[in-house]
């Protein structure tokens, strides 16, 4: 719907244009077809390689989030097999719980710290009071909540609930958490240079605009019609690399993180048997 009121502004152009040059017979301003084919190639080109730029951010982030989902996964699978079963005691079900809760506010955190909100509110049922205020008053959250889980592993592997052996096993994935944080946050603070983008809007909106004057001639009162389906086509093809560029925004066509990070809760509070998992 964005680009309607450009598509309509240069099809009214072509309308004009074509009344002028037809009723009143002025073709000195009339064009051939050649340069618009010409420069119709190369702005194809253009339009092909940052919407093939912007889709490989969108794939890459959703691998991303992918890799999140099955990493939880397993976290939460090894906490509850990994950890002794001779300690099967009421603090060793307990840290299981909070452990696992840790990796679901990882999630939440993760997706609200790519989008710039406040986490609180999606956080504070998954953390201790402690562990809430610290995450809160940091400046990086998914990372302090890496820390804490980090921390929490250590405390197993201290009070002997984790043996050696099956420490690196769970570190490891808490690594690769903090790999799909640095490529998430690779892929928000890089985007596509802005002088391109401008240019690639400009040249777009110049070549619509001039379009009529060389079709004109050939295509006479269909020249707006022609127009119209011509300006569509690269109107919504610049529009949608500007959509994509960013796939954690929360515009209709990026990645539905919240739906994925409320997958994540889902899945992992069935497997600590939690009573009150959302639907």
């Amino acid at each position: 719907m964005e680009t309607w009121p450009r598509i309509l502004s240069v099809t009214f152009a072509a309308m004009i244009v074509t009344y002028v040059e037809l009723y009143y017979n002025v073709q000195a301003y009339t064009l051939t077809t050649t340069p618009f084919l010409l420069i119709g190639v190369a702005l194809g080109i253009f339009l092909g390689f940052r919407n093939n730029v912007s889709y490989d951010k969108f794939w890459e982030g959703r691998k991303l989030w992918g890799a999140l989902v099955n990493t939880s996964r397993n976290l939460a699978r090894q906490v509850c097999f990994l950890i002794d079963a001779s300690h099967d005691s009421e603090d060793v079900q307990q840290f299981r719980e909070l452990f696992v809760k840790h990796v679901i506010a990882y999630g939440h955190a993760l997706r609200c710290h790519l989008r710039n909100e406040d986490p609180a509110e999606q956080i504070k049922h998954f953390l201790s009071v402690e562990d809430l205020a610290t995450v809160l008053e940091s400046t990086h959250r998914p990372l302090t909540i890496l820390h804490q889980l980090g921390r929490d592993l250590a405390v197993a592997r201290d009070r002997h609930w984790l043996h050696e052996l099956n420490f690196p096993f769970m570190d490891a994935q808490l690594n690769e958490l903090s790999n799909i944080l640095g490529g998430c946050e690779r892929i928000k603070n890089t985007p596509i240079p802005f002088s391109y983008s401008v240019l690639i809007h400009r040249i777009v909106a110049s070549y619509c605009l001039f379009l009529p004057f060389g079709l004109v001639e050939t295509t006479g009162v269909l020249t707006p019609i022609v127009v119209l389906l011509i300006s569509y086509a690269f109107f919504e093809l610049d529009a949608i690399g500007d959509e994509i560029e960013n796939p954690f925004g929360l515009q209709p066509n990026d990645l539905p993180l919240t739906a994925i990070s409320r997958n994540i809760e889902i899945n992992l509070l069935e497997l600590i048997n939690d009573p009150n998992r959302p639907e």
